[in-house]
């Protein structure tokens, strides 16, 4: 029987929530329970106000400050999941109120105006579009052939370019009645540590970037931070940072590699081989990866062998699980959370909203 294709792009990449196409820590697999009916949420209690005590240990007491410090990376998550719950119903009402005003202009019912507007105007992808996803994905579908998996990838792209549509209609017509959203996401402030970046400091923009060399999402998402950072120039400062999931047996070596290559001024020439062959990421390999980039073989292979960098990886990911990170990649992008390899409009709808806030 045929795999679907969020099962095929899985395929090898254990405990990677196709969802969000991100590659998850064990606790923190956003696959895990999917599917299941969830119960409804308790009523929130009041929070403690700034500086009250929440607990007393003998004569010391712990304030609430203290307390959302040390949970900042959780209660952040919390406040994410809550802004995106409000988004999703937000722009269905949107989208209804901006559809009930243009059916009405033009005196068709909603349904006939989307079948007019977008449905009629998506066409079956092709043959060069199939051949070039499949060539792209092969290495994730565990040896199925294009024939086995043909269906499946039409259906898929068409429902993309179907999304795509409709996405670009909707935001025509957005346009067009004068929508303007208030609600704002929320923020926490990622420090950008020592770690390699492009871009101007002071750009308006910054994305902090954590990822694992090993996770094919990651190498998927690469191609789009490049477009990204191609669309906006030098109004985006990119920072990458290491966040090597723990079942990815390669992946602090690799990021201890990209250490020892920035130490050689050779850093993003690494970074860009070892997500172009993620097969080739035990040391052995790294060390010959390196070579053929013009690093030095010798204090390369010196530097990886230390273990020097060891605890500067470590840091960058015990700073990521206090920001909430649980899987890679992650990004920030002037604060605001986005998880998984999005395509290069989901960077676009949020860049292009800090962009006007700056105006």
């Amino acid at each position: 029987m045929a795999l679907s294709i969020t099962r095929l792009l899985a395929v090898g990449a254990t405990l990677c929530a196709a969802a969000t196409f991100a590659c998850g820590a064990a606790s923190g697999d956003a696959s895990k329970d999917s599917g299941k009916k969830k119960p409804a949420a308790p009523a929130a209690s009041t929070p403690a106000s700034s500086g009250s005590t929440v607990a007393m240990v003998g004569d010391k007491a712990i304030t609430v400050d203290e307390l959302d410090s040390q949970a900042a990376g959780a209660l952040f998550k919390v406040r994410q999941q809550e802004y995106e719950a409000r988004k999703q119903v937000l722009d269905g009402m949107i989208n209804d109120a901006v559809l009930d005003k243009e059916a009405a202009a033009k005196g068709v019912p909603k349904e006939k105006l989307m079948d007019a507007e977008v449905n009629s105007k998506v066409t079956d992808p092709a043959q060069k579009e199939i051949d070039d996803w499949f060539e792209q994905n092969k290495a994730r579908l565990g040896g199925q052939t294009k024939e086995q998996v043909g269906p499946q990838v039409t259906a898929m792209l068409k429902n993309q370019k179907l999304q795509d549509t409709q996405r670009s209609y909707l935001k025509g017509l957005r346009d067009k009645y004068g929508v303007k959203v208030m609600l704002e996401p929320p923020r926490i402030e990622v420090a950008q540590d020592d770690d390699p970046s492009k871009g101007p400091a002071k750009a308006p923009v910054t994305i902090v970037e954590f990822s694992d060399y090993q996770c094919p999402f990651c190498s998927k998402a690469e191609g789009t931070v490049q477009d990204v950072l191609k669309k906006y120039g030098d109004k985006i400062r990119l920072v990458y940072r290491d966040y090597p999931l723990s079942f990815h047996q390669n992946a602090h070596t690799a990021a201890e590699a990209s250490e020892c290559a920035k130490e050689q001024g050779k850093f993003w020439e690494m970074h860009d081989a070892m997500f172009a062959n993620q097969q080739k990421l035990a040391a052995t390999d790294l060390v010959e990866t390196a070579s053929g980039i013009g690093i030095d073989k010798a204090k390369f292979k010196t530097c990886l062998d230390s273990g020097k960098f060891k605890t500067e990886v470590d840091k960058d990911f015990q700073d990521g699980s206090k920001y909430g990170v649980t899987g890679t990649p992650t990004f920030f992008i002037n604060g605001i959370m986005m998880v998984g390899a999005r395509d290069t409009q989901s960077f676009a709808d949020i860049i292009d909203q800090e962009l006007e806030r700056r105006k």
